[in-house]
């Protein structure tokens, strides 16, 4: 239900996770896929340990800024503690295998996480992003609290 709520982009570019100042990023959420069928309407969420959010529209040709918000710092705080005590390796290990839902219209997700050992990045063509795994339950709900605080409109082509 989360994920449906969220738009999110599945062929992630490899572009510098942007930021204001030296706010650190905890979560970069992309989606492609079935979001780019009516326009360029896959968004990149990107969250920032302050609670800071910026919403990109992700095109072929580059992304846009489109908009900024902030989200309640506990979600925040949350995702950190759960991130910091977690085998992000073991779980990328233990992840049932993903597939390409951009295939068949669907949306692909990738998310990068701010771990100890530097970005962790999970994409749903590779694993799927369990939402039964606690790292996810958190990092799906701030991404649906960072989806709710901004507006990336719908463009047409």
């Amino acid at each position: 239900m989360i994920a449906a709520a969220l738009v999110l982009t599945a062929c992630a570019a490899e572009a510098p996770i942007p930021g204001p100042g030296a706010a650190q990023v905890v979560l970069d959420v992309e989606s492609t896929g079935g979001c780019a069928q009516m326009g360029p309407n896959c968004a990149r969420l990107v969250i920032f340990g302050d609670g800071t959010v910026e919403a990109y529209r992700v095109a072929v040709d580059g992304e846009e800024l489109v908009d900024t918000g902030s989200i309640d710092l506990e979600l925040v705080a949350e995702l950190d503690r759960i991130v910091a005590v977690t085998d992000l390796g073991a779980l990328r290990s233990r992840l049932s295998e993903g597939h390409c839902r951009g295939c068949f219209d669907g949306i692909d997700t990738t998310m990068t996480l701010a771990g100890d050992d530097g970005p962790a990045v999970f994409s749903s063509l590779e694993v799927e992003l369990d939402p039964g795994e606690p790292v996810f339950a958190a990092a799906w709900a701030v991404a649906a609290a960072a989806q709710a605080a901004t507006e990336i409109p719908i463009l047409t082509r």
